[in-house]
């Protein structure tokens, strides 16, 4: 009950991968990243009691500034992506018919080095990012800031450009945690046609 630590749930979508956390342990402190200005007010509805949950309503990425967000505004509005659906998310997802951009929004991008700088955040005990497709570009936009992540779990593509255009792979991503002194902990296909993976990482000793 009185543990704390810090959680990062970059691409939180509607709050329910985190907000158990700060329920569970109020001692924790979790900062969630959401663009999407409809899951931003269910987030909303849900964490506004929490004094140890934050919600910073952008889009991470390795860059700061502004970009144009593809909203996918069906099902559970979870494949809304800086990116762009590629051709092969039409012919190689057999059944999926939530690949449609319903809208484009200007939202705010920021790395996450600038936003561990300005909240002197001193570590990350777990990172979870669900980007949708930005994944590695959100790590590289740690900078140095990546020592001071203990571990997380990351999404990627097991087929280049199997949903957006220019999303990170298997092998980049993992090349990129290994690099950076990491060790993998498993890789869990997310669909029967290991489209894409999550991948499960940790600090090693």
């Amino acid at each position: 009950m009185f543990q704390k630590f810090i959680h990062f749930d970059v691409g939180a979508n509607n709050g329910d991968t985190s907000i158990h956390l700060a329920k569970d342990y109020p001692n924790g402190l979790v900062y969630a990243f959401e663009p999407t200005p409809h899951m931003i007010d269910i987030t909303k509805s849900k964490s506004h009691h929490l004094r140890n949950y934050f919600l910073i309503e952008k889009a991470v990425s390795d860059y700061n500034g502004k970009a144009i967000f593809n909203v996918a505004g069906q099902d559970d509005w979870g494949c809304s992506s800086l990116l762009s659906f590629s051709d092969k998310s039409q012919t190689d997802w057999p059944g999926r018919t939530d690949f449609i951009v319903t809208e484009e929004i200007e939202v705010d991008v920021i790395r996450l080095d600038s936003f561990i700088e300005q909240n002197n955040i001193q570590e990350i005990d777990y990172i979870k990012i669900d980007t949708q497709g930005s994944d590695l570009k959100v790590l590289q936009g740690l900078g140095k800031y990546i020592s001071i992540v203990k571990g997380g779990s990351m999404e990627a593509a097991g087929k280049e450009d199997i949903l957006y255009y220019g999303q990170n792979t298997q092998g980049d991503s993992i090349k990129f945690l290994e690099d950076n002194g990491f060790k993998i902990t498993g890789v869990i296909a997310n669909d029967e046609l290991v489209n894409e993976v999550m991948i499960l990482f940790e600090r090693n000793n």
